[in-house]
This record gives structure tokens, C-alpha cells and sequence, in this order.
């Protein structure tokens, strides 16, 4: 039987080049070698002296001050026998590649270590390669350094950019933690307003419904308004339960602004008519003072309603607040797109508005073309 074919593993030394290097290092060698092979290159021992001087390039980033020795040492030994090789075309780029790794990727005593040794290389090539000579010096060195130097300055641009980025990860996470404390100060003060706002409420319960069985007894006008006013304590109650159990549960980002009311519903609609929706506003009964939670609850189903009817710039809207003794009616009717994907979300969040009010919430067509939103929020109950 037949097993699969195993593939070779790598060497660990070429696991760990990139492959930039590697082929730098093999196009570099190719070039040595064509160069050497030439009729004037300098023979059999040119060619097989070309890899010490690109060789090193493989392993630059990896060792860097390594690769600048092994170039070096790789300049005397290209050179052999006469001193006189061609081999400033693979030499030079090397030379340069090994600086720039050597000035991005080692600290400054180090870097400037291989800069030596780089130089002193580049020293000894000008007076050993027949193509070069003292002259080219004047070329080279300022070349070398230059490449250096860049490095250099790339090296310290991302070091204060890593630096900058710590910093700014830092920032962040004591900014998080401020807003968490922040957070659980403001959940400690709530839950306070909490628990006073029960025992306060409660109290008054306990004492109207205390007094109503002393002292009205037989008395039936006198008991209903008793227990209506039992009832608006106890919905007052509960409206800034709600309040404050949802400020609560809030994710604690959001931001600590008042909570609107039926007096920014004006602010509301000049949003609507800025983006051109055509909106009339109508109200109709006496105005009365409302508990928070019932203002908050209207003016967020108008805000839901007109999310949902996605009127758009030509479309029109209209709006009624009906005030009665016991209920607050608000109805908004706009044209119907036919955009499901867009309007069920904001009515599902109207409708919760009103049902943990204890109102009805009902969607209906209002004519050819039109959607009317309408909802009843009680302020007392009914009395038989």
C-alpha cells in the first residue's frame, strides 16, 4: 500500500525569513553570479565567493548586527584572490538593505555598531572592486548613512506611534471606568429616589385608605373621592417607579438629559418639517397637569408614530392631542407607504410605551392612502 507523499519540513532558519528576504537574498545571488560569470566577472572564484556577500541579506531583519558582520566579513572574502572582483553591483544594494534593518529594527548603540561595520565594509569594497575607487567613497558613505538615518527616523515615528497608541488604549480604559463609577453613583441615587419615592407614596396610600374606613363611612361621594385620589397616588407612584427603573437598566452610556415632554413636542415636529414632511398639530380639550411618566409616554409614541409612518420629504402628517378628565388621546394619521420593514419596529416601541401605561394602543387606515396611529393613555380610571 501506497502512503501519502510527506512533505519536506522547511529549515527552522527559512520558517522564520519572510519571504521578501528570501527573495531579495536569491535575486541579489542571481545577479552576483551573472555578473561573475561574465567574461570580465572574474571567473570559477568569483562565482563561488558571491553568495557571502548576499547571503547576509536573509536574515537582516532577524539578526541585523549578524548580517552586517557576516557582510563584512563577506567583503574580504569576495575579494580573494586579487582584490581586484567585480562585485559592487550585488554589494552596494546589500550593503544598504542590512542599514536600513539594522537602523528600523535595533536600538541606537547597536544600530550604530552596524553602521560601522557597514562603513568599514563599504571602505574596503571602494579599494578591492576593479569598477570602484577612493573616489567613490565620496558617493557611498553619505548613501549609507543617509539610509541610516531614515531608518532611524521611521524607527522613532513608530515607536511614538506605538506609544500613542498605548496611550490612547489608557485613556480609554479610565475612561470606561470613570463612566462605570459614574454609573453605579448614579444607580446608588436612583435606587435612593427609589425607595423614598415608595415609602412617600405609599404613606399617603396608606393614610387616605386608613382615614376612608374612620371617617367616611355610609358617606359614597365623599368615599369615591377617596379612593380617586388613592388611585392618582398610586399611578403617580408607579409612573416614577417606571422612570426611574428604566434609568436604571439604561446601559449607563446614554446621555443624563432631562426627559422630554409634551413642551418639546413643538421641537419634535420642526424635525419633521425640517426634512420637508408637511406636520399639523392638533390639540383639542383643556390642558391639565400630567404626571412625568404620562408626559414622557406621549411625546415618545408622536416620536415613535412619526418614525414609523416614514412620511419622507413630500409626505404629510398629522397630529392630536385630545385632553379629557380621565384619558389623553394621541392619534397620529400620515401617508401609508407600504414600508413594513421600516414602520414595525417604532410602533412594537409605541405600543410597549402605552401598554406599561396602561393604555391600548390600535393601527388603522384612516382613508386612501393614509395610516393613523392611535393611542389612550388613562389618567384616572372610570368610576361606576
Amino acid at each position: 500500500m501506497t502512503g501519502r507523499p510527506r512533505s519536506v519540513p522547511r529549515p527552522s532558519f527559512l520558517r522564520a525569513t519572510p519571504p521578501i528576504d528570501l527573495a531579495l537574498g536569491v535575486v541579489l545571488t542571481a545577479l552576483g553570479l551573472f555578473i561573475a560569470a561574465s567574461p570580465d566577472g572574474g571567473g570559477l572564484i568569483a562565482v563561488l565567493t558571491v553568495p557571502a556577500v548576499t547571503v547576509p541579506v536573509i536574515w537582516r531583519r532577524r539578526a541585523p548586527l549578524g548580517a552586517s558582520a557576516a557582510l563584512s566579513l563577506g567583503m574580504v572574502v569576495s575579494a580573494l584572490p586579487s582584490f581586484d572582483q567585480v562585485r559592487c553591483g550585488v554589494a552596494i544594494p546589500a550593503a544598504l538593505l542590512i542599514l536600513y534593518s539594522l537602523a528600523t529594527g535595533t536600538d541606537r548603540v547597536t544600530a550604530m555598531r552596524g553602521l560601522l561595520l557597514t562603513l568599514a565594509a563599504i571602505v574596503f569594497l571602494a579599494f578591492t572592486d576593479a569598477d570602484l575607487g577612493g573616489g567613490a567613497l565620496v558617493l557611498f558613505v553619505p548613501l549609507c548613512v543617509g539610509v541610516w538615518g531614515a531608518g532611524r527616523l521611521v524607527a522613532s515615528r513608530a515607536r511614538a506611534a506605538a506609544a500613542l497608541r498605548v496611550r490612547t488604549a489608557e485613556l480609554e480604559r479610565q475612561r470606561m471606568q470613570t463612566a462605570q463609577l459614574a454609573v453605579d453613583v448614579e444607580r446608588t441615587r436612583l435606587t435612593s429616589e427609589l425607595d423614598g419615592a415608595v415609602r412617600e407614596h405609599l404613606s399617603e396610600i396608606v393614610e387616605l385608605a386608613e382615614r376612608g374606613e374612620r371617617e367616611l363611612a355610609g358617606d359614597e361621594a365623599a368615599s369615591r373621592g377617596a379612593f380617586a385620589r388613592i388611585e392618582t397616588a398610586s399611578r403617580g407612584s408607579l409612573d416614577e417607579m417606571r422612570g426611574l427603573l428604566g434609568a436604571m437598566r439604561s446601559d449607563g452610556h446614554a446621555d443624563r438629559a432631562p426627559r422630554p415632554t409634551l413642551a418639546q413636542l413643538d421641537g419634535l415636529l420642526a424635525q419633521a418639517r425640517a426634512g420637508g414632511c408637511v406636520v399639523d398639530l392638533e390639540v383639542a380639550g383643556d390642558r391639565q397637569p400630567l404626571s412625568e411618566g404620562i408626559e414622557l409616554a406621549a411625546y415618545r409614541i408622536v416620536e415613535h408614530a412619526l418614525a414609523a409612518t416614514d412620511a419622507g420629504d413630500s409626505g404629510s402628517v398629522s397630529v392630536r392631542l385630545r385632553f379629557s378628565a380621565d384619558v389623553l388621546e394621541v392619534e397620529v394619521e400620515a401617508d401609508d407607504r407600504d414600508s413594513r420593514e421600516v414602520v414595525e419596529q417604532p410602533i412594537v416601541a409605541a405600543r410597549e410605551q402605552v401598554a406599561a401605561r396602561g393604555g391600548t394602543l390600535v393601527v388603522r387606515r384612516a382613508g386612501p392612502g393614509r395610516r393613523a396611529l392611535c393611542a389612550r393613555l388613562p389618567l384616572v380610571t372610570e368610576h361606576a
